[in-house]
């Protein structure tokens, strides 16, 4: 899978990023997002392996509204099998790592926030439209978790958002959603959300660190 791993420049860093683009995305499209969230932490980005026509996807889809549930188990396997290759090939712990997604990419981060044992201390989930009922029965409990909505999104909208939280909350996590006013872009404000929401979990993440 075409990846990119930027390593960051500070020893002491132990968290890292791990970033999933949008339909029609690539590996470099998030990299503003992670260094507003946190400019110090490691990053991993990875580009999904679906083509819609021109378009690079993390899974198929039957139609706008309806997954491809085959497509999204076997891409979801691979990226499970991927994450955990990369994990040992860079020298990061998943533990220690947060997922950061954007629509297509959300929603593939919540497939395997909720079907794998991923492990990983929370995610940042932006304008998310889940839409499968496939969950297993795994807890996971301690992570974190912030979904951003637009209020005026179409695509994905906040509806949507508090019915992800829902299904997270039933598996443990601790969700929090934040609404801005906008569409399906990106808004200047969920990046400061995610800063802020991001600042505790890194001073835990290092707090532990010393301790090992």
């Amino acid at each position: 899978m075409k990846h990119l791993f930027i390593k960051s420049r500070q020893e002491e860093a132990t968290e890292t990023l791990i970033l999933l683009h949008g339909t029609g995305g690539r590996e470099t499209d998030l990299l503003e997002v992670a260094a507003m969230v946190d400019s110090e932490a490691n990053i991993l980005s990875l580009r999904g392996e679906i083509d819609e026509h021109g378009q690079s996807r993390f899974f198929k889809r039957l139609s706008e509204k309806e997954f491809d549930e085959e497509s999204l188990k076997e891409e979801g396997d691979k990226i499970f099998e991927t994450l955990q290759n990369l994990e040992k090939e860079y020298d990061f712990e998943l533990k220690n790592s947060v997922l950061i997604g954007y629509s297509n990419g959300a929603n593939m981060a919540a497939y395997l926030l909720l079907n794998y044992p991923i492990g990983v201390r929370g995610a940042m989930l932006m304008h998310s439209a889940y839409r499968s009922e496939t969950v297993n029965t795994d807890m996971i409990f301690d992570t974190d978790i912030l979904l951003t909505a637009g209020a005026q999104d179409v695509v994905a909208t906040a509806g949507e958002s508090y019915s992800l939280k829902q299904k997270l909350e039933n598996k443990g996590a601790k969700v929090t959603v934040k609404l801005t006013d906008g569409g399906h872009n990106i808004e200047a404000m969920e990046l400061m959300e995610g800063h802020v929401w991001f600042m505790p979990i890194k001073k835990a993440l290092r707090d532990e660190g010393k301790l090992l």
